[in-house]
């Protein structure tokens, strides 16, 4: 670890949340989904070493990866590169190869334990680290691994893999045990101060399915979702993007305790809503975040 837990919270209050909104996996092996993965329209595009790549394909794969990285394939989109987990066989030759080509944002499987991802930090410097938290004991962890290292930028819940563990026979994150494991990897980012990134959803055709979990993971706190095909990015981005009416009622209330305060008051009551300090805050939060995305009309500077 890299200072104390304590010093790496404060490194990141002060340092601003890239925007990822949609992060949208890609084969590392399909030369021309790689190709085309930078106009999907998310804000991070995950090129994938480790699940969608068969093992007589991994060498391939790392190798169009770097090779995709180099040229710098993906305009301004966020490359973001999920390498196998340390332990496996082809780890290490991931790790080298991708750092060696450039990327800047590594995504580690089966992340389960501090130590384990201080080690992958000290190797994988600079690049920052978004920690995929999928097995029962990254899930009793997960205070302790999003505090491991300043390099450490998000934690990802992964519940397939985590239902597998659990011995589970469905991989719904929305209910049980799944649901506990969803609510605890987001408890452990914001607690870390860093973000945290919702998980996958299987149903690639039944967008109104994937809207309504997309808005459950908004509502449980996340900053963003993976997204398994193209067409989910565009809804992930609309939950994630604050809306006109979100942006006008934030304006109102900050606006409104500025002259509470100006005014000697403390809480007041807007609108029937008892507005104090943290509601305030989150307002404030809302703003920032709409204006990372250039939400039209977003000009204020509160």
């Amino acid at each position: 670890m890299t200072g104390s837990a304590e010093n790496i919270t404060a490194k990141r209050d002060v340092e601003p949340m890239p925007t990822r909104r949609s992060l949208l996996f890609v084969p590392g092996s399909d030369p021309r989904k790689l190709e085309r993965a930078g106009g999907a329209g998310a804000d991070a595009v995950i090129l994938d070493l480790e699940d969608s790549v068969a093992m007589e394909k991994k060498a391939d794969a790392r190798r169009l990866v770097a090779e995709a990285l180099a040229a710098r394939t993906f305009g301004g989109v966020e490359a973001v590169v999920r390498i196998n987990p340390p332990g496996s066989a082809h780890f290490e030759a991931d790790l080298e190869s991708v750092i060696g080509a450039g990327c800047r944002t590594i995504m580690l499987s089966k992340s389960e334990s501090a130590r384990q991802i201080a080690d992958v930090a000290r190797k994988s410097r600079p690049a920052k680290l978004l920690l995929l938290i999928e097995t029962p004991l990254g899930i009793v962890n997960a205070p302790a691994i999003a505090a491991a290292s300043d390099g450490v930028d998000a934690l990802c819940f992964g519940p397939a893999d985590f239902s597998l563990a659990m011995g589970l026979a469905e991989t719904d994150a929305t209910r049980g045990i799944a649901y506990h494991a969803r609510c605890g990897v987001v408890l452990a980012a914001k607690a870390g101060g860093i973000a945290a990134i919702d998980s996958v959803f299987l149903s690639v055709k039944d967008d109104a399915a994937f809207r309504k979990d997309a808005e459950l993971g908004l509502g449980l706190g996340y900053d963003g979702k993976l997204c398994i095909h193209p067409r989910q990015v565009e809804i992930v981005n609309a939950v994630y993007t604050p809306n006109a009416e979100a942006i006008e009622r934030a304006l109102r209330i900050i606006a409104a305790w500025e002259q509470a305060n100006a005014e000697g008051r403390g809480v007041f009551a807007l609108d029937g809503v008892m507005v104090d300090a943290p509601l305030v805050a989150a307002q404030r939060k809302l703003l920032a975040r709409a204006r990372r995305v250039h939400v039209d009309g977003m000009n204020t500077k509160r």
